[in-house]
Parts: structure tokens; C-alpha cells; sequence
């Protein structure tokens, strides 16, 4: 099944509006809450499939005009089903200046013989804002599925002024790789990414250096400005909730300082 979701934003006033949008089944946009219960726009992706099936193709756009602000959220865990040809989704993402964009979608789950490719094209003003993440899990880990997908390929380039900036490329393959081992991910079994791009990355990173200073627990995780205007953060675990929380919420205290950095 080809899908397609298209989002339109732009600013109206003191408001982020939708301008335009186009979702077909078995995907719903849809309105997070009261359309004005805030100066940003929120939405959410909705879905009726009982996940991603063999041969499916989702494509979305996002175009957020100058000064709109968007959070974007996803339903729940995207489950991969098993396999033989592969799926795929397709992202074009287009911020203009000033536009700010927070999208953490839920984990995907990929099931035994899974196959799937996720790739993801970003395309920034200098002075657009980027709160982007994603996140894996090896699988049904109770049903003893752990790492028995075939192939997951997650590839995110994100373009500064038409400009290549960072590219973030995971190309997991249990078959082949000692996904369990070092280097990959370590006696783990989730794994969740936020990229947070724009012009005020160096202060933010300067911020995060001074709250993380400690340990967590039940996760481990990194963080570094990759480019000039760029921070990657990396999370392990064994919790998809868990992780999907705790990037939810470094999410939010970058989405906090870039609205008070404006």
C-alpha cells in the first residue's frame, strides 16, 4: 500500500496554522488537542493498520513556512511485520526561516524477518530550528525475536541552505553484524536518537553540558555538537517507554530554549 502524508504550516498572526494537509488511509492527521490552545501547532499521526506490511511505502512531506512553529506526534509503537521484499517511509522535510519543527515519533518494533528502510531528507534555513528523533528496538523481545529482523536501514541527511550538514546512516543487519556486541549496541536492546540542528545548537549544548553530569540508572547515553550548528544525542536501554520518554523530554527542554532564545 503506497501512503502519503502531506503537512502545510504557516504563521497566521501570533498562530501556527494549518495552512494544508493530505493523508490517506490507512494514516489520519489530526488536530493534538484545541487547533488554538497555543501560539504552535500540534498534530498528530494517527493510524488504523496494525503496522507496516510487506510492500507498503509511506511518504510525507512537511513544509513549515517562515515563523511556524509544529510538534508532531505519532499514536504509538510502528510495528514491522515480517518480510520478504521490505517496506519503506520517505521523509522531505522543508523549515524556512524562522520555522521550528519537533518530531519524536514512538519506536518502531520490527518482528522476525522484518525489512525496512527509513530515510529521512531535511532541508534547513540558517535560522530554521530542528527537534528530530527516532528509535529502534530489536524487536518482540518476550517472544524471543530479539534482533531476528533481516534488514533495518535508517538514513537522515539534513541540509543547511541547500548545503549537506549531517548525515546520520544506521544500517543493521543481525545476519551479518554482531549487533549484540560492542560497538553496536552493547547487551542492549533500544536505542533512541534526537537530533536537535539550528542556530542556537552551541548555547544548548553548553546548557546540557551543565545539567548531565550524572548517570541514569536503567539507560546510558552521549551527546556532542557534530557540525557547527548541530547536537546528536544517543540513548540505550532496555525500555522503548522508557527511552521514548526521556527523549520526549530532552525534546521539550530544546523546544523550551529555542522558544525563549527567540
Amino acid at each position: 500500500m503506497d501512503s502519503f502524508i502531506k503537512i502545510n504550516a504557516e504563521r497566521d498572526g501570533k498562530y501556527s496554522v494549518l495552512k494544508e494537509s493530505f493523508h490517506n488511509a490507512p494514516y489520519k492527521l489530526t488536530h493534538f488537542g484545541s487547533p488554538r490552545a497555543q501560539d504552535h501547532l500540534e498534530l498528530i499521526v494517527m493510524t488504523a493498520s496494525p503496522g507496516i506490511m510487506d510492500g507498503d511505502s509511506l511518504n510525507m512531506a512537511i513544509c513549515l513556512k517562515e515563523k511556524a512553529h509544529l510538534k508532531l506526534f505519532t499514536q504509538s509503537f510502528n510495528k514491522l511485520h515480517p518480510m520478504q521484499n521490505g517496506a519503506t517511509m520517505n521523509s522531505t522535510v522543508q523549515l524556512a526561516e524562522g520555522a521550528v519543527l519537533q518530531y519524536i515519533p514512538h519506536p518502531i518494533t520490527p518482528f522476525k524477518d522484518a525489512i525496512f528502510k527509513n530515510q529521512n531528507d531535511i532541508y534547513l534555513h540558517t535560522d530554521a530550528t530542528l527537534i528530530w528523533g527516532d528509535g529502534i528496538t530489536a524487536g518482540r523481545i518476550f517472544m524471543d525475536e530479539a534482533f531476528a529482523f533481516t534488514k533495518l536501514h535508517t538514513l537522515t541527511r539534513i541540509y543547511q541552505n541547500k548545503k549537506l550538514v549531517f548525515t546520520d546512516n544506521q544500517y543493521l543487519t543481525p545476519k551479518t553484524q554482531a549487533l549484540k556486541g560492542m560497538l553496536y549496541f552493547e547487551g542492549y536492546t533500544h536505542q533512541a536518537t534526537l537530533i536537535y540542528a539550528g542556530p542556537y545548537a552551541k548555547l544548548m549544548k553548553v546548557e546540557l553540558d551543565e545539567i548531565f553530569t550524572g548517570e541514569y540508572e536503567d539507560l546510558e547515553f552521549g551527546f556532542t555538537l557534530c557540525a557547527e550548528q548541530c547536537i546528536l544525542m544517543r540513548a540505550v536501554g532496555h525500555d522503548g517507554e522508557l527511552l521514548h520518554s526521556f527523549i520526549s523530554m530532552l525534546a521539550q527542554m530544546c523546544w523550551e530554549f529555542t522558544q525563549n532564545q527567540i
